[in-house]
């Protein structure tokens, strides 16, 4: 065509124009952000409370305090981030420095609570089924922070994990996780100090789904009878007021585990002619809570 209107000029015009703002985009599809928000909690293992003075939490260059009031932290991270470094500088004794790794975050995430203390061990179990004690492979193993994954004989070993030898009741308060493809979670409290560096929490049973073994009934509340060579076998009372709303046996690492809804209660352990009690508030049941309490 020889000759165009100048409508049509003018129309070729913005098509190109309108093409050319299209183009080299790589089709506009949906951009992943360039950073994601991490957010989480240091604790200090000796006490079950936040570091204190405050910790600091770094990503990179970039560094936050914790929170000295519940240990919280919120700090921007590049996307893909799968690490941050908690640094923490006691009033007296040795810096303490933990890397935390975790598969990389693409969005923001929730990293739980962060445990560190004076010293790391090792914790080691195994993950077998309920239902003919067959070993479970690629199981995630989460626990203080630290996570691992079961091996093809279900053996996990986490790492770097925190604990303090002068105050050990919080670290065997504290409840790992195991989750596999096929298996209601599993669960798992250390019970004995470490030997060799190692803690072994022996074999954690997953029941199958679908299985004729039910899982274990979910707990809110746990702790130790102490001493423990005396708090095993020990009948356990909570009260809120004079009614009687739990009631339960502590195993024989002196170990119970209650579900409790929210509220003041009042926690009671005997046996034979001792017996203890402690206060217990219930804020959020969806969180564990661990009270420990000593027979007098």
């Amino acid at each position: 065509m020889k000759h165009m209107s100048p409508l049509t000029k003018w129309l070729l015009f913005v098509v190109g124009l309108i093409i050319l703002g299209c183009g080299g985009g790589g089709g506009g599809g949906v951009v992943a952000p360039t950073n994601v928000t991490l957010t989480g909690r240091v604790v200090w293992v000796g006490t079950g409370g936040p570091p204190n003075p405050v910790a600091s939490v770094r990503v990179g260059t970039t560094s936050v305090a914790t929170d000295a009031f519940d240990g919280f932290f919120e700090i921007p991270a590049p996307s893909g981030t799968d690490q941050v470094v908690v640094t923490y500088s006691p009033s007296t004794g040795s810096p303490v420095i933990q890397t935390f790794t975790f598969t990389a975050a693409t969005a923001n995430r929730d990293l739980g609570d962060l445990y560190i203390g004076p010293e790391t061990v090792s914790v080691r179990g195994r993950a077998v089924s309920s239902s003919g004690g067959a070993e479970i492979a690629g199981g995630a193993v989460t626990f203080a922070g630290r996570s691992a994954t079961t091996d093809a004989s279900g053996v996990f070993i986490l790492t770097q994990v925190a604990y303090d030898p002068a105050s050990q009741a919080v670290f065997f308060g504290l409840r790992g996780t195991i989750a596999a493809t096929g298996f209601f979670d599993g669960f798992f409290s250390p019970a004995s100090p470490p030997v060799g560096g190692v803690v072994d929490v022996g074999d954690v049973a997953l029941s199958p789904v679908g299985g004729g073994d039910p899982p274990p009934l979910p707990f809110n509340l746990t702790g130790l009878v102490q001493p423990t060579a005396t708090g095993a076998l020990a009948t356990v009372e909570l009260r809120q007021g004079t009614t009687l709303i739990r009631t339960a046996t502590a195993d024989i690492n002196g170990r119970y585990k209650l579900w409790v809804p929210a509220g003041t209660y009042t926690l009671t352990a005997t046996k034979g002619a001792q017996s203890g009690s402690e206060p217990v508030t219930i804020t959020q049941p969806s969180q564990l809570t661990t009270v420990n309490v000593t027979l007098n």
